[in-house]
């Protein structure tokens, strides 16, 4: 009986303890890494009183500087403040709002920061710490890893995915002197960014909430753009922590956020519906006069064992065969059963040149359907899609069902340990007949929690959001369809579409293994363009093939990332005289000429991670000009009108005139309209030339 009375006990008390640790997570306090650049002295300017052992200074700046081992600390009027051989701690006094800090980070520019601040000398290197409340870490990352102007259940999808990446590093990491990097090595963290409104009521409702799995915090990854894919951090990285938490599968969201994912549909009941080239193909693999039927489509990642392994689903993309069984009728009129295999190498010469991406798959889609893909991915690929969480939003799904789609195994819980649900349906898999776009069912979103008195919320001059992702930037419904004629991808060096990785240092070595210890193979200029391959574990090395074929590692420290989207993001303008126009994303490349202060452009994408991060690749709206400027100097507007890609005379349709008329605008003969200018940019590289009058052209005749 005794023990019947314990057993009821510990029962009664489980779901008390539960809520005290989901609680408790509320309080928690971020370390988190500033970027300084490995500078030996670092300032910040005060607003407001912060204090320092038993000293106590109110604005001015602090500036701490490490020599012959020891950190110095000094206020500018209150003299030298402490002196130490290890650390230095920086308290702020009160929670008054206008007690905050400007930092001019070397990665994101001039930024503010709430908290406490801690000196670290590691081993002989200076670290700036910014120790933060778990709320005003997250505006920051919000705020980094996303544009203001995204619908505000996206925002709120990336305020608890945020917040469960944290909480595990913080856990991972108890015996480390910081929690997370302010950069995409861990999220990229931009301080307080006062002007960006929608993102702190996104944080202010939701911040509280988040993933669990048997109990625990799900660390939740995410990345740009899974290619039409979303894979498990076991697929990615090896481990079975949270393994449950996550999905493998097929992502039509991803697909739909980007032009540049190419997809064939393969009608296995009416195979003449399909793509021209590849039934043309089918037919000449079999023999055959006519293809009765597509009866079964197998995609292996690995040959050596097609029926998967524990890791590495047989479904996983890249994959090396595709498996197919057709009935056809022969020259002789004979119906008859044929069974062939192919890689995704030949497919795409056949019917896909213009592809793009490396994360091609088969998948079975509906009854006697399947889909060839060839997606475009961005980062490690696992969990949640930035791209595909944008277009969930847009199609009226909510952050619940956001999370469940991306982490099928987890329950989003409230502060106090209760289940928020989702009532959305997934039926499409590897396996089953499906539906490729299943309707949303709108999920009551839940009230936001109150905002503690103790974490104001400060109001300050507006800072420049970062770029906005895919779901912001809405689809010309006239342009042509990716299957018939992807267009390029943005880049600044004319015919290198295919990459998407550029070395922004003067040199570097490209080597056999991801650190300094491995060989070097060769020396990469500044400017050489890369495809990126992979990211190692640490997220700080990045496998690459140059244009000669070659693979190897680099250090994510100098190479920049493209957002490969097929055109421009959001209206600008230069809020700075003589803001140079570069080649390159970086003070290492050539100079154009300068913007000044009122000059429009348009945005068409921002450079990520690396050294050569927070550059725009913009369009010069008076010249047709596309260049890299850095982001400080761009202040962002709306997001780009609607347009008729190709349309450069305003007609509404593509004719031959189209292209007369940029060559005459080149050769200064007739002028553009600004949105016309934009428009007349077919090839959507963010530069008007030559090259978008011959694409006109051949889609005109219908060429590809």
């Amino acid at each position: 009986m005794k023990r019947l009375l314990c057993i009821l006990l510990v029962l009664m008390l489980l779901p008390i303890a539960f809520r005290a640790t989901a609680a408790d997570e509320t309080e928690t306090t971020v370390r988190v890494r500033l970027s300084t650049g490995d500078a030996d002295s670092v300032s910040l300017k005060l607003s407001g009183k912060y204090s320092m052992g038993s000293k106590t200074v109110s604005g001015g700046t602090v500036t701490a500087e490490i020599k012959d081992g020891k950190i110095t600390v000094s206020h500018s009027s209150a003299g030298t403040l402490q002196s130490t051989t290890s650390s230095l701690r920086l308290s702020r006094v009160g929670t008054d709002a206008a007690t905050k800090v400007t930092y001019d980070n070397p990665k994101h520019g001039t930024r503010v920061y709430y908290g406490d601040f801690v000196f670290y000398n590691d081993a002989g290197t200076l670290r700036l710490i910014n120790d933060v409340d778990m709320k005003n870490y997250l505006y920051g990352v919000v705020s980094g890893e996303m544009s203001d102007s995204s619908k505000p259940d996206l925002l709120k999808t990336e305020a608890i995915c945020a917040k469960g990446f944290a909480l595990s590093e913080i856990e991972s990491r108890k015996s480390k002197y910081f929690d997370v990097y302010d950069t995409t090595t861990s999220q990229l963290y931009y301080g307080y960014v006062a002007g960006d409104k929608n993102t702190i009521a996104a944080v202010d409702a939701v911040w509280q909430q988040t993933l669990r799995y048997n109990g625990k915090v799900v660390k939740t990854y995410y990345s740009t753009a899974n290619g039409g894919q979303a894979i498990t951090p076991r697929i990615r990285w090896g481990g079975t922590a949270n393994d449950g938490a996550y999905w493998f599968g097929y992502d039509p969201f991803d697909l739909a956020g980007s032009a540049k994912n190419v997809v064939l549909t393969v009608d296995g009941a009416n195979p003449k519906n399909m793509d021209s080239a590849l039934y043309a193909f089918l037919l000449d693999r079999t023999g055959a006069e006519e293809i009765l039927s597509v009866n079964l489509l197998i995609g292996v990642y690995d040959p050596d064992h097609p029926a998967g392994t524990s890791r590495y689903p047989n479904a996983l993309a890249p994959q090396k065969r595709y498996d197919w069984t057709l009935t056809v009728r022969d020259d002789a009129g004979k119906k008859k059963q044929v069974s062939f295999s192919c890689t995704p190498a030949e497919v795409k010469a056949a019917a896909a040149a213009g592809a793009t991406g490396s994360v091609c798959f088969a998948v079975h889609t509906a009854e006697k359907e399947w889909k060839l893909v060839w997606g475009v991915s961005s980062g490690h690929r696992a969990g949640l899609s930035h791209r595909g969480a944008g277009q969930m939003v847009k199609k009226g799904y909510s952050y619940v069902d956001v999370l469940k789609f991306y982490y099928r195994g987890a329950t989003l819980c409230d502060a106090d340990g209760s289940a928020i649900e989702s009532t959305a349906t997934f039926d499409f898999t590897y396996e089953d007949g499906a539906t490729p776009f299943p309707t949303a069912v709108p999920t009551p979103t839940p009230s936001a929690t109150p905002t503690p008195s103790a974490t104001p919320i400060p109001s300050a001059t507006p800072i420049p959001s970062a770029t906005p992702t895919p779901s912001a930037t809405p689809t010309p419904t006239a342009a042509p369809t990716a299957s018939a004629s992807p267009s390029a991808t943005p880049s600044p060096t004319p015919g290198e579409s295919g990459f998407d990785v550029i070395v922004v240092s003067n040199t570097l070595n490209l080597r056999e293994g991801p650190s300094t210890s491995y060989a070097t193979i060769k020396k990469l200029k500044l400017g050489a363009i890369l495809r990126f391959m992979e990211a190692d574990a640490s997220g700080k090395w990045e496998k690459v093939r140059d244009e000669s074929g070659t693979v190897g590692w680099v250090s994510d420290n100098y190479v920049a990332y493209y957002e490969r989207e097929p055109r421009p993001h959001r209206e600008g303008v230069c809020n700075a005289d003589d803001s140079n126009l570069r080649s390159g994303p970086s003070t290492n490349f050539a100079k154009y000429y300068p913007l000044n202060k009122g000059d429009k452009v348009w945005v068409y994408y921002e450079t990520g991670s690396g050294y050569g991060g927070d550059w725009y690749y913009i369009m010069d709206r008076a010249t047709g000009q596309g260049a890299f400027i850095w982001k400080n100097y761009i202040t962002l507007g709306a997001d780009v009108p609607d347009y008729l890609r190709g349309d450069a005379n305003g007609s509404g349709t593509l004719t031959p005139a189209d292209a007369a008329l940029i060559l005459r605008y080149l050769t200064k003969l007739s002028p553009l309209a600004d949105l016309n200018l934009l428009a007349a940019d077919y090839t959507c590289d963010g530069t008007v030339d030559a090259a978008d009058a011959a694409a006109i052209l051949r889609h005109v005749v219908g060429l590809k």
